[in-house]
């Protein structure tokens, strides 16, 4: 059974945060959502609550099969600023594991330079900060490039969900999710 790791930080996209591990463990994926807060719980950047199964310890000595970084620019800062998360994603992709990124989260690839060589996309109103980083910017909803999966916002999500369900689980799998919610294959 694969596995995920969602990094939840506050001023998290609530539909980014939440739709991704639905879709995964709909597909059978094992998920953990982790805080990087003190608490198991993070205001979203909607003011909404977001709750984590459990703190940053969670994920002491665990390696997964996929990392996600929902967008929101609060959690993306949060990201891009926290060591903790920049060793993971950079182990992520020296591994070729999956990390996937939406909207602002992208900002989190620049400080140890993940994004270079690689195409990538984001939410266009931080296409300015990612794209000297990367190889090429694409404004298309998911791109994959080698082990990272990027997307570019809310209205995306359910794409890169679908997306990440297609390249962990297959895409008999994908389209077994996708049926039984009635939304569009990407």
């Amino acid at each position: 059974m694969p596995s995920a790791l969602i990094v939840l930080a506050p001023g998290a996209d609530e539909i980014e945060a939440i739709t991704v591990p639905d879709l995964l463990v709909r597909a059978g994926c094992r998920v953990t959502i982790a805080t990087l807060a003190d608490i198991p719980m993070v205001k979203g950047s909607r003011g909404l609550p977001l709750a984590a199964h459990g703190t940053w310890d969670l994920t002491q000595g665990q390696t997964y099969d996929l990392v996600y970084l929902p967008g929101g620019l609060g959690s993306a800062h949060a990201c891009r600023d926290d060591v903790r998360v920049q060793e993971l994603a950079e182990a992520q992709l020296a591994a070729g594991r999956w990390l996937a990124v939406i909207c602002a989260a992208p900002l989190a690839l620049i400080p140890r330079g993940l994004a270079k060589g690689r195409r990538l996309t984001s939410f266009p109103g931080v296409r300015a900060e990612v794209e000297p980083h990367a190889a090429a910017w694409l404004d298309q909803p998911v791109v994959v490039d080698g082990p990272l999966v990027s997307s570019q916002a809310a209205g995306t999500t359910m794409a890169l969900g679908l997306t990440l369900v297609r390249l962990l689980h297959g895409a008999e799998a994908a389209a077994t999710v996708a049926n039984a919610i009635k939304a569009p294959l990407p």
